[in-house]
């Protein structure tokens, strides 16, 4: 019986300790992050309604996309426990995706401004779709990556594809 709880202590206590300490970290920029995207969103959306001026957007979208570098760059400096490090890094990859949406839309209200620009120009909505579609993609499968990031358990596969996606369904 001694022999079962003598010795150095386990990796999985450490390990325990790193993974909860990473998850409330996550957990708090992960939260902050989705809630913007989720402001820039609205906006975007709102300039695809023509409910915006454009100037007014590129103001708004400008501070959404510098909230955002500060946070991207928060979510670079994250040690992420060895196993989740594909995850993280995917869950960075998609953020930047987002920001490029944002640029993309920002893009297109320049265009608004150009002095020779016809009254009925649809390219800046193209912009606007455009970056609609990737801010809302990237939020999406942000949302999946975080899911298993925050739940994931020693022992099990990081994965957060869709058929891991149909089998937690299925289990469920």
């Amino acid at each position: 019986m001694r022999a079962l709880f003598s010795g150095r202590p386990r990796r999985h206590f450490g390990f325990g300790n790193e993974l909860g300490s990473y998850r409330n970290q996550l957990h708090e920029l992960t939260a902050r992050i989705d809630g913007r995207l989720a402001q820039a969103v609205d906006d975007i959306e709102a300039l695809r309604r023509r409910d915006l001026d454009p100037d007014e957007a590129i103001g708004r979208l400008g501070g959404h996309e510098d909230a955002l570098d500060g946070d991207s760059n928060a979510m670079m400096e994250m040690m992420a426990p060895e196993e989740l490090h594909g995850l993280h890094m995917e869950y960075e990859a998609n953020l930047e995706r987002a920001l490029r949406g944002i640029v993309t839309v920002e893009r297109g209200c320049g265009i608004t401004r150009l002095r020779h620009r016809p009254p009925d120009d649809e390219e800046p909505h193209v912009y606007y779709k455009r970056g609609h579609a990737n801010v809302t993609h990237a939020r999406l499968r942000m949302a999946e990556i975080v899911e298993v990031l925050l739940t994931w358990e020693p022992g099990l596969p990081a994965e957060a594809t869709v058929t891991t996606r149909m089998e937690r369904q299925r289990d469920r």
